[in-house]
């Protein structure tokens, strides 16, 4: 899974299916509606990303989902999200990354001195 952020949420995307990991309530705050999935039948060979355990398929809207029973999180294949805006694109601002500091450039001048320096400690 590789985190990117989206109007102030971390979401995750796989890397291998593309497919969209949401936490609990992180779903609702990106569709900015109610979204409950019904528990279905059957099984799912996918385990949780946050805690490990198998999740369960359920139904959420017209898509079969699937779901953590344990932190309530959701797991959507590539083009769930928007069948589950209606057909819409979800409109979504993806945030830059933190700034990284960045440090100071040295003048090659500096460097030489340090290393005349260093040179003369050790009787070079």
């Amino acid at each position: 899974m590789r985190p990117f952020q989206v109007s102030g949420i971390e979401l995750d995307r796989c890397t291998f299916c593309s497919g969209l990991w949401f936490d609990g309530g992180e779903l609702e705050a990106v569709l900015k509606k109610p979204a409950a999935p019904r528990l279905d039948e059957g099984e799912t060979t996918r385990r949780c990303a946050k805690c490990a355990v198998p999740m369960r398929p359920a139904v959420l809207g017209r898509c079969r989902v699937e779901t953590c029973t344990t932190c309530r999180g959701v797991f959507l294949d590539e083009g769930e999200l928007v069948a589950l805006n209606d057909g819409k694109p979800v409109r979504v601002t993806i945030e830059a990354p933190p700034a990284r500091a960045t440090a100071a450039a040295v003048s090659d001048q500096k460097v030489g001195n340090a290393v005349d320096d260093w040179l003369k400690e050790l009787g070079m």
